[in-house]
């Protein structure tokens, strides 16, 4: 192997454990596996190639036709042609005839790969990792497989089988669009952002350490989640805000106490600058205001984590945590109505079990916990509608306010 290109695919869906075909892994899902007559599931296939010249893969499909055919694709074979290294999803609908009795049915996929020269590998098919071991409860869109890696390894296997369940009453509706879709996600031409951004880390690394100082990203979190969750139709109280600083805070000093966690942190965001032409004299400026809805993801994960770690349980499923950090991303991002509940699970949650480890000098922490406390009861009515989050709340309200 030449170099060692970035593992991107972890950073795109779980892929600790993929498959792989000839040179390219691959990661798939069937979504949703439950559907009614008449409605559409689709199959997706995340694909890495490893090879520094174009790949040809090809997926086929094989529909269940007993007793009488039931699901239908456009096309049995999909052709996907990827550059060289190139990171990309495929998205393959099928759609399930009104007719269809209520049954558990079988749909098989198989991959193939084909290269169009021959070429050197710049992928492994497996990676320790340089992250260790972190409480985040998730790790997926965060930048860190890219980044720092999380390691994996990836099995050989060209087929997958796929179980779909369909019940309940047919369902109407205009014709669905079967067209496959390709989403391109990375190309060799971002290997130059990353590895400038990788330098600039590595060369200025005692420069700017010493900037992203506690008081420093607490003051910027502050100033920056008031705007942002503004701009998301919700505007916070003083002490969801302080509390919010906290655990944002608290996100960003956990990655930099070694050198792998500090890359996590640093990488990820002097490559967006490098991409956007923004300024890099400010590493304050790139982690808090243009990297937010990232640090806002890692600090719901290790929000999450803590939670897990504290009860020996998760008291909400991974696809309902991965959820949540979609949507206050994209809200915090893009803007959009964001409910209060999802400010309090469970980046507030988060904020209450750190208050005592990210304190500002002079401040007093049992008046950052009763504002935290009259923010709260002036949400009483939406947060009423969680009954495991107000317990929750009561508890480490408690727990704060003990130690304060």
């Amino acid at each position: 192997m030449s170099t060692e290109y970035p593992d991107v695919l972890g950073d795109l869906v779980e892929a600790r454990q993929r498959f792989e075909v000839n040179g390219v892994h691959y990661v798939t899902t069937l979504d949703p596996t439950t559907i009614s007559p008449g409605e559409t599931a689709y199959l997706r296939f995340w694909l890495q190639s490893c090879w520094d010249v174009p790949v040809e893969v090809a997926i086929g499909v094989q529909l269940p036709t007993q007793p009488v055919p039931t699901f239908s694709i456009i096309q049995k074979r999909t052709d996907v042609p990827l550059e060289p290294a190139e990171v990309g999803e495929v998205t393959i609908p099928l759609t399930c005839a009104a007719q269809t009795e209520p049954s558990e049915y079988i749909i098989k996929a198989r991959v193939g790969a084909q290269l169009k020269s021959r070429g050197l590998y710049v992928r492994s098919r497996e990676n320790q990792g340089q992250l260790g071991d972190t409480l985040l409860n998730f790790t997926t869109g965060m930048g860190l497989a890219a980044s720092v890696g999380l390691g994996f390894k990836a099995r050989t296997q060209p087929e997958q089988q796929f179980s779909i369940r369909v019940e309940g009453p047919p369902q109407s509706g205009p014709a669905p669009d079967l067209t496959p879709t390709f989403l391109s996600h990375w190309a060799v031409g971002d290997l130059a952002i990353q590895g400038k951004a990788r330098k600039h880390v590595n060369d200025q690394r005692l420069y700017l350490l010493p900037q992203l100082s506690r008081r420093a990203l607490y003051m910027a979190f502050l100033e920056e989640s008031q705007a942002r969750f503004k701009d998301a139709a919700l505007p916070l109280q003083i002490g969801e805000a302080v509390f919010l600083a906290k655990i944002l805070t608290y996100t960003v000093e956990y990655f930099l106490k070694r050198p792998n966690g500090q890359e996590a942190i640093l990488i990820p965001a002097y490559s967006l600058a490098y991409r956007y032409d923004l300024p890099t004299n400010d590493p304050v400026f790139l982690v808090v205001r243009a990297d937010y809805a990232r640090i806002v993801r890692l600090g719901i994960s290790l929000s999450f984590g803590m939670l897990r770690h504290r009860l020996g349980r998760d008291v909400w499923s991974m696809e309902e945590q991965l959820a949540v950090a979609d949507l206050v991303a994209n809200r915090t991002e893009r803007g959009g109505s964001l409910p209060a509940e999802f400010v309090y699970l469970p980046l507030l949650l988060g904020g209450l079990m750190i208050a005592g480890q990210v304190q500002m000098p002079g401040e007093d922490p049992k008046q950052s916990l009763e504002l935290f406390v009259k923010a709260r009861q002036q949400r009483a009515d939406e947060l009423g509608e969680i009954p495991e989050l107000v317990s929750l709340l009561d508890q480490l309200e408690q727990a704060a306010s003990a130690a304060a």
